[in-house]
């Protein structure tokens, strides 16, 4: 048989969006499981289907709850009474953390960072951005970024960035 012919899912069962028996809890995973984002929210804008998959499988294997919104008008939605671009920030915010793709329709990583900004948010706003060129992390953190990295992200490398500003079940 060839290669061509073999269907392989590495998508885990129970990580399906759908299914209810996906584990709530270290200890429903049983001891010695190390789940160093357990309880950290996360809010991951991301406009691309699979780095959407991909970056939220690797903080929820990593124990974070994830909620994935494909621009940046969503994200402030998401983070905004009422839901609305116009609205006040919620208090207390919902996330810990925000993982920002600064390339995407409707509304931009860059503008949605600085309208939280302006509305006082907070929260730590890490850039994921598939742009490694001289000056993209500056054009970031000028933006309101209080980190950047770039795309594509290893497993080790996502989870030590959102443990350095998030700790299990808030913000540092």
């Amino acid at each position: 048989s060839s290669l061509t012919s073999c269907s392989v899912s590495w998508w885990p069962r129970w990580r399906s969006r759908s299914d209810s028996s996906a584990p709530r809890s270290r200890r429903e995973l049983g001891d010695g499981v190390d789940l160093p984002l357990a309880g950290v929210k996360v809010l991951f804008a991301e406009d691309g289907p699979d780095n959407q998959k991909l970056i939220s499988f690797l903080l929820r294997k990593g124990g974070a709850m994830v909620t994935v919104v494909e621009n940046g008008r969503l994200a402030v939605e998401a983070l905004t009474e009422g839901g609305s671009v116009e609205g006040k920030l919620l208090d207390p915010a919902p996330f810990d953390l925000v993982l920002m793709d600064m390339q995407m329709p409707e509304m931009d990583g860059y503008t949605a960072t600085s309208l939280l900004r302006e509305k006082g948010a907070r929260l730590p706003i890490v850039a994921l951005t598939a742009h490694a060129m001289t000056g993209d992390r500056e054009t970031c953190l000028a933006a309101g970024c209080t980190e950047y990295a770039t795309k594509p992200i290893d497993r080790k490398t996502l989870t030590e960035l959102v443990g350095r500003f998030c700790r299990a079940g808030g913000r540092l």
